[in-house]
């Protein structure tokens, strides 16, 4: 009964620390709890200045059982990242360079994501955990950027991922190269036209104030119309 109890709190907790998060700009991040799990949520940063610029990198935020006492939560990127103060064999990031000590009612998780940000605007090279990014980035700015080149490349080569761990998550950030059927598709959706609804193979919608999926004027019972 008390480990219950305690999962209900813990749930209680982090359904607090998202609707926290929601409430927050943070421009370029986006991030939904897994569908296996509430204890890690699935993000991904959209870099659009500085050196990453370009850059489209996931992670997972890994939250322990504990919280929001004990230790405080890891950040792990999921494709190759050459930065200062992410371990280039894990890829999990110097979280407790900023959160030395997780303290439950001065820290929440939105300021993780602010966090996340700022390591890409600012690069901070004092006790790296990658000595040689940090090296490079002091000594070698020129090798520094192409080492970085590659990881943004492989960001984007990973966007459309397949890997299992990912896609098999119900609540798994998904991408889908770009489609002119679609994009023209979704300017008829916009549009209100009806032949767009023809073009529809799969997808649903909903009419306003109906709670009714395919709940399109033609489709409604008599009374609702």
């Amino acid at each position: 009964m008390a480990m219950e109890k305690n999962e209900y709190a813990l749930d209680y907790v982090l359904q607090a620390e998202y609707n926290l998060l929601r409430k927050q700009f943070i421009p370029g991040i986006i991030v939904i709890p897994s569908g296996k799990s509430n204890l890690i949520w699935n993000g991904v940063h959209f870099i659009s200045q500085g050196p990453y610029e370009g850059g489209v990198f996931r992670f997972s935020i890994v939250i322990p059982n504990t919280f929001p006492d004990g230790d405080c939560p890891r950040v792990l990127f999921l494709s190759s990242m050459f930065h200062p103060q992410v371990d280039p064999k894990t890829g999990e990031l110097d979280i407790k360079r900023y959160f030395p000590v997780w303290k439950r009612n001065g820290h929440h998780l939105w300021q993780v994501l602010r966090y996340i940000r700022r390591i890409f605007q600012k690069i901070e090279t004092t006790n790296p955990i990658n000595i040689e990014a940090a090296h490079l980035y002091e000594q070698d700015p020129e090798t520094f950027l192409s080492k970085v080149s590659e990881s943004v490349s492989q960001s984007k080569d990973n966007l459309y991922t397949s890997d299992p761990s990912i896609s098999d998550d119900p609540h798994a950030i998904l991408f889908t190269p770009w489609s002119d059927k679609l994009q023209t598709v979704r300017q008829l959706l916009l549009s209100g036209k009806k032949e767009a609804f023809d073009q529809i193979h799969g997808l649903s919608w909903m009419k306003p104030g109906v709670h009714q999926i395919l709940a399109r004027e033609d489709t409604l019972p008599s009374h609702q119309n």
